[in-house]
């Protein structure tokens, strides 16, 4: 039977995420006010962290049950939430968004291959509800900075949200068997195979990485260059963003329980996001409203792409393959968060240019064709056959 209390140890474990995926960016102009400098430096932090937590969360899923990796991430973003507050120096802040990051990428890696262990079918329906649980904290996480911004220190009791996955998971028996105990009798065989069958997905996640940092890093950016907006105003653009990644989730989570292909999801979708991407570049120089309402579009499609492309991903490898290869596919997705939105900005210049739009929509288009080519390629599973992995 599924384990009630891991599936709602990782709900928990996802709202931190949400939490800090807001957080940070929210925090940045009151602690750059009450720091006296500026922090602009902190989002890179967030992200090095984040990369260096995934690139850890491979040999520690290996050789560790998923929950350790979850309560570890859990801890270091508790311990990251709770100080950035209290920071009284540049330094200080920065170090707590590594922290912050370093936690999300271990907690994010872990996830995956816990939502893949709890799962009855495909791990993309349950990884769809759980990202858009992600959504929902990360829009309203802004709006509870705002109304601590004028005493920080009372911000540190969001260190509550991770901590809480850390209370439901501490206590949680190890199963007699996990995907990190499964024995492999031919270990190079089917890690060739399982690289094999990853490398459409590991090259189509770094590009919807890459494409969705540069909505939601500039969600309020972007408002305010387009449409003239006072800075403070334009800050909800971040509250919308992940508003509208909370209804595409949850939207692409309800079509999954109906049995919808995730492959028809994702590849119908992106391809719609990209036609929409495009139509914004169009028009944002000319009729900017109605370039925003097509990227509103865009961020619903968008939304649950994350999760079906490491969802469809994992479905398509044993557990004893798909422990080590989720850290793998998450660093390619956080490799494209960096390097798709330096492109841009080399390319376009601003973050609201058409040129940001149109690049955005030719990489958003070839995340459809991958899918499909990656959903053509034979499932990698052993030589010998092995009872299912199910968690008690």
């Amino acid at each position: 039977m599924l384990d009630t209390r891991l599936r709602t140890g990782l709900f928990a474990a996802f709202a931190s995420l949400g939490v800090t995926a807001a957080f940070i960016p929210a925090m940045l102009p009151a602690a750059e006010r009450a720091i006296g400098g500026g922090l602009s430096a902190a989002v890179p932090a967030l992200f090095g962290g984040l990369l260096i937590g995934v690139l850890l969360s491979g040999p520690l899923l290996v050789r560790f049950p998923p929950r350790v990796t979850l309560i570890l991430g859990s801890v270091l973003q508790a311990l990251a939430i709770a100080s950035a507050p209290w920071a009284g120096t540049a330094v200080v802040f920065l170090v707590a968004a590594a922290i912050a990051g370093l936690g999300f990428g271990l907690v994010e890696a872990a996830g995956a291959v816990s939502a893949k262990s709890v799962s009855t079918g495909s791990a993309t329906g349950i990884l769809s509800a759980l990202l858009g649980t992600v959504a929902v904290c990360a829009a309203v996480t802004p709006l509870l900075v705002a109304l601590g911004a004028s005493m920080l220190p009372v911000l540190s009791l969001l260190a509550l949200v991770p901590l809480a996955t850390v209370a439901l998971l501490a206590r949680r028996s190890e199963p007699a068997h996990s995907a990190a105990a499964t024995t492999d009798d031919t270990p190079a065989r089917r890690d060739l195979r399982a690289l094999i069958v990853l490398i459409p997905f590991a090259v189509a996640l770094p590009l919807y990485v890459g494409v969705e940092t540069v909505l939601s890093g500039w969600s309020a950016t972007i408002p305010e260059r387009a449409l003239a907006l006072d800075p403070a105003l334009a800050a909800l653009g971040t509250s919308v963003f992940w508003g509208l990644m909370a209804v595409g989730r949850f939207t692409a989570a309800g079509l999954r329980r109906l049995d919808v292909s995730p492959v028809v999801i994702l590849a119908s979708s992106t391809a719609g996001a990209a036609v929409l991407l495009a139509t914004a570049g169009l028009l944002i120089e000319t009729a900017p409203v109605f370039a925003l309402l097509a990227l509103a579009v865009v961020i619903v499609l968008f939304a649950p792409s994350y999760g079906l492309i490491v969802g469809v991903a994992l479905d398509r490898l044993d557990p004893a393959n798909s422990a080590a290869a989720t850290g793998a596919l998450v660093a390619c997705g956080a490799v494209g968060g960096t390097f798709v939105p330096s492109l841009v900005l080399l390319v376009g210049d601003s973050p609201a240019s058409s040129a940001t739009f149109l690049l955005s929509a030719a990489l958003c288009a070839a995340v459809p064709v991958l899918v499909l080519v990656g959903a053509r390629t034979r499932r990698a599973t052993s030589d010998r056959s092995s009872p299912p992995h199910v968690v008690a």
